[in-house]
């Protein structure tokens, strides 16, 4: 294929185009807007197609650069969390322009994600504190002795042992309330 050439294949209600605009690139978009594609006689050729996606891809490109902007992401190797950090930031994206759109008050997309987030911290501490989960009270001992909770923990020697179970506990241990309450309550 040549450089500024285009194939074209159709089928009932869809046109694949393909065009050559560099001479290692080829773009390929699929449209079920135009069965009729008419090339501009110009010196690039381009489609009709290619000219309309360019037209159209500024809204994908401001939303971009807004998520950039002020992100949850973090550099992390995990798919699924790059994906669902995504997910939060065109989120906190479509909630400010529902906002702003609903309640005609015009606030900057940072102080509207700093109030979003408070709004949803204060509403995540007040379900931990009704919550009615029993949790084992920690006291001090006299001498440092070995966590009796995991067999891993020989060497995180602390003075501390649990209400329930009277084991010896680690900081390390203590952090675990799942699996301290695994082994206190049955």
């Amino acid at each position: 294929m040549t450089q500024f050439s285009t194939k074209l294949y159709r089928s009932e209600n869809c046109t694949l185009t393909i065009y050559k605009s560099k001479p290692n690139k080829k773009v390929l978009l699929l449209s079920t807007k135009h069965t009729n594609i008419t090339i501009e006689k110009n010196k690039k050729l381009v489609p009709e197609t290619v000219t309309y996606y360019n037209s159209t891809k500024y809204g994908v490109d401001v939303l971009d650069q807004m998520a950039r902007k002020y992100s949850v992401k973090a550099s992390l190797r995990r798919w699924p969390l790059q994906v669902f950090h995504n997910i939060l930031d065109l989120t906190a994206i479509n909630a400010w322009i529902l906002y702003k759109e609903t309640t005609q008050v015009n606030i900057s997309r940072k102080d509207f994600i700093f109030q979003l987030a408070e709004e949803l911290r204060s509403k995540c501490r007040e379900e931990v504190e009704n919550t009615s989960i029993p949790m084992t009270e920690i006291h001090a001992t006299d001498a440092w002795k070995n966590c009796q909770v995991q067999q891993s923990c020989k060497r995180n020697r602390r003075t501390n042992h649990c209400a329930k179970c009277n084991r010896n506990v680690c900081g390390k241990c203590v952090s675990k309330t799942e699996f301290t309450r695994k082994k206190c309550f049955p």
